[in-house]
């Protein structure tokens, strides 16, 4: 008979006959029922007991390499620029060259009306014919008869075909005046003005710019005045062309920081053989200080924000351990520096880290980067792991891509995007905000 059914029968016994019953027997049924309650208390001891094991999702920290360096926007300018105009005011008289065509040094581009010119220089060289002629003459006749010219009379004689060959010289030069010669390689802008067009010495008549090589000119913050230095790398994007780079070298730091800007000015030259560059442009820059660094990464979503702290959960052995880190930037492709807080190889939590707490127990779930990390860096006595579909761990694992390495880094700027998912443990965090200075690189921390 169970403890129910003599509780009942009890029961109803005494309120059918209660004045019939012994003692004895109404309190016989007692020691069954505290014998039943004691049997209960193991299986509530066990409930108590029993641990949650939280499903999780993990990735190694591993090391990259980044190039240190500076982002900023400048314009492309010719190293060689020269506005061309004629010396003398007269009417044009030929132009050799249409708009935008491409001349070399020495070809005449322009030429005015020089008759006048040429007349007086025509002029000039007769009366350098004349004065020669006379001299040798005088000189002749010395030979036959030494003493029948007196010798001031001679020098007088070799002044003038000197004074004569220097105005055939200086209206050689003034010829010149009305012609417009290439002073360099380049190509030539728009003509102002046309043939048969009267036009003043010194009055611009054409531009011409030479494009092979080109300068990107920029400023930078004074704080990166120690790294910038000449023969330096650059890599430089334009609109027009997209995403097509143009490397360069940086040909010039300037020994001071402007005034009124508070920046540092800086010129590098760029290859230019098929002309894609021209003046004016705007420019994308990429200037490197140093390559090579490296520094640890962690995904992103794994960091968790707590006021000012930052902390990701580890796996070590079967046990959850948070563990405080100290930041850089993000790579802008899922993934943060980490400075300080974590060495290579460690397991960090990516999902389900909601319900972690200090020393909890978990199950490591298998997903592509985990076994891909598993692979890559042999077996980890830090962290046991079982296999198991990945939809258990309670959310989709993350499978962003390996981590883009030439991103600029500046373990200055401000802390990373932490994950917005992982509120559980952090009711009270708050994600930081972008705090990205134009000086750093555009793939900054938020």
């Amino acid at each position: 008979m169970s403890t129910h059914q003599m509780t009942a029968r009890t029961c109803s016994a005494f309120k059918n006959h209660p004045q019939h019953l012994p003692w004895a027997s109404l309190f016989a049924p007692i020691p069954f029922l505290l014998a039943s309650l004691f049997s209960l208390f193991p299986l509530a001891s066990l409930a108590a007991d029993k641990v949650d094991i939280i499903p999780v999702t993990v990735e190694a920290v591993k090391e990259s390499s980044f190039a240190d360096g500076v982002k900023e926007v400048g314009k492309i300018s010719a190293i060689d620029s020269a506005v061309l105009n004629f010396n003398a005011s007269e009417k044009i008289s030929a132009i050799h060259f249409s708009n935008g065509d491409t001349v070399t040094k020495g070809q005449v581009i322009a030429e005015q009306d020089n008759t006048k010119a040429k007349a007086d220089l025509d002029k000039a060289k007769s009366t350098l014919a004349l004065a020669k002629t006379k001299l040798e003459r005088i000189e002749d006749l010395l030979i036959k008869e030494p003493f029948a010219l007196a010798k001031q009379d001679v020098d007088e004689l070799r002044e003038n075909v000197n004074l004569a060959d220097a105005d055939v010289r200086q209206k050689q030069a003034t010829m010149n005046d009305y012609l417009i010669t290439a002073p360099f390689d380049g190509q030539l802008t728009s003509f102002s003005q046309s043939i048969g067009s009267q036009i003043g010495a010194g009055t611009a008549l054409v531009t011409l710019y030479s494009l092979n090589p080109v300068e990107v000119r920029y400023a930078i913050s004074q704080k990166d005045l120690g790294k910038a230095q000449k023969g330096q790398g650059v890599n430089v994007t334009v609109e027009a062309y997209g995403n097509t780079e143009f490397k360069g070298l940086v040909n010039y730091v300037a020994p001071a920081v402007d005034e009124s800007s508070g920046r540092v000015e800086i010129h590098a030259t760029l290859d230019n053989p098929e002309f894609k560059l021209a003046p004016g442009m705007f420019a994308n820059i990429k200037q490197f200080y140093s390559h090579d660094i490296k520094h640890l990464l962690v995904p992103q979503n794994s960091i968790i924000a707590n006021n000012d702290e930052r902390f990701v959960w580890l796996v070590r052995g079967d046990n959850a351990v948070k563990q405080v880190v100290k930041l850089a930037q993000n790579t802008n492709d899922g993934y943060a520096v980490v400075l300080e807080g974590l060495a290579e190889g460690d397991l960090v939590v990516k999902t389900g880290m909601q319900n972690l707490k200090s020393d909890g127990k978990v199950k490591v779930i298998q997903d592509k980067n985990t076994l891909e990390d598993v692979a890559s860096t042999g077996p980890n006595p830090k962290a046991s792991l079982d296999t198991a579909p990945s939809a258990s761990a309670g959310s989709s694992p993350d499978t962003s891509s390996s981590p883009d390495t030439s991103a600029n880094l500046n373990p200055d700027n401000s802390k990373p995007d932490t994950n917005p998912s992982a509120s559980a443990d952090t009711s009270s965090s708050s994600n930081t905000s972008s705090d990205t200075s134009s000086d750093t690189s555009s793939g900054g921390a938020k």
